[in-house]
């Protein structure tokens, strides 16, 4: 730092202060970025955390960990949190409402640098606004921070990408969860551009993946509804997530129905099985490590400029996979 303050032209205190998210003059402030880059300054946070009576943990709350996708993204959340010098503590919720508070109360009380959470229930109705809190995918008061996938660009997408593909017969098939923000988003875009294009569409559901016996028996309703159209071939499916993906694509194998041949499928994730390899189902995209990267850069910059803090809403792009259950031999 004094090195820092020694090229800026400043005392070590004003360093400090910049650092430290406290107000100093423009002109000022400039230097010292400037001599920050030039000495590639690294801030330690967990020193600075400590200093300031704050713990270097960071509470990251996430709905399972069976998903390949929530797996991806813990691995980038604790990735980035650790070049940062943060430490995270990954706490699994199941979807339960009243763990998701108890998680909050602990970091409360344990005074942890702030929270992460992929929650899909009303949680950050709930939580203190002082508290450095970045919601990933759903936050509905507007009060903290917000990263997500461009998911009506998603849905529009894939129903681009079937029309290249010359389907006649579009479906998306989504849950009987009408508060999954995510999921409306992608159906609405999906469903949009079937519409302005006069494609024919129609919306399909299953039960949550967490009640299995009826999700695989609203899976087995939708497989007959397929066949019973009559014009295989024209088909385009478009689901969800890529769990309701990969389990349509073993049924309709079960049946003897080619896929894709004779029906069309797009997924929505881009599930990684490893760090270099991706599913080999056709699959809308997301950007796990920039949601991340935004995620914790939010969350430290809240942390450092409490003061000074903008509540940004950030909606990351998209893109098509193409896989085995889609035929891309297409002209664009």
């Amino acid at each position: 730092m004094k090195d820092v303050a020694r090229e800026a032209g400043v005392s070590v205190g004003t360093v400090s202060n910049y650092i430290n998210g406290k107000k100093v003059r423009p002109v000022v402030a400039k230097s010292i970025e400037q001599a920050i880059k030039k000495l590639n300054y690294v801030v330690n946070n967990t020193a600075r955390l400590l200093k300031n009576n704050c713990s270097p943990f960071v509470i990251f709350v996430v709905p399972t960990v069976w998903s390949p996708y929530f797996s991806e993204l813990t691995f980038w959340i604790q990735k980035k949190l650790n070049s940062l010098g943060y430490k995270m503590i990954l706490c699994i919720s199941e979807n339960d409402y009243k763990l998701e508070k108890d998680y909050v109360k602990m970091a409360e009380e344990q005074r942890a640098a702030g929270i992460i959470s992929v929650s899909y229930s009303n949680l950050t109705t709930h939580i203190r606004s002082d508290i450095p809190f970045v919601s990933i995918e759903k936050e509905s008061t507007g009060i903290f921070p917000l990263v997500t996938s461009d998911n009506y660009s998603g849905g529009s997408l894939a129903a681009k990408e079937l029309q290249l593909r010359n389907v006649k017969r579009y479906y998306f098939i989504g849950t009987t969860n009408q508060d999954s923000v995510s999921m409306i988003a992608r159906r609405s875009g999906f469903m949009d551009y079937c519409h302005n294009n006069g494609l024919m569409a129609d919306v399909l559901t299953v039960a949550s993946s967490r009640k299995i016996s009826q999700f695989r028996k609203d899976i087995d309703k939708i497989v007959k509804k397929l066949l019973s159209e009559n014009n295989l071939g024209d088909i385009g499916v478009f689901t969800h997530t890529d769990e309701i993906a990969i389990v349509l694509l073993n049924e309709l194998r079960m049946k003897g129905i080619r896929v894709p041949e004779d029906i069309q499928i797009i997924g929505f994730d881009g599930w990684k099985i490893t760090e270099e390899d991706s599913l080999n189902i056709s699959s809308i995209r997301q950007p796990v490590d920039m949601i991340a990267e935004y995620a914790v850069k939010q969350l430290d910059e809240e942390i450092r400029y409490s003061d000074n803090f903008e509540i940004r809403r950030i909606n990351l792009p998209v893109s098509f996979i193409p896989g085995i259950t889609t035929n891309n031999d297409v002209r664009r």
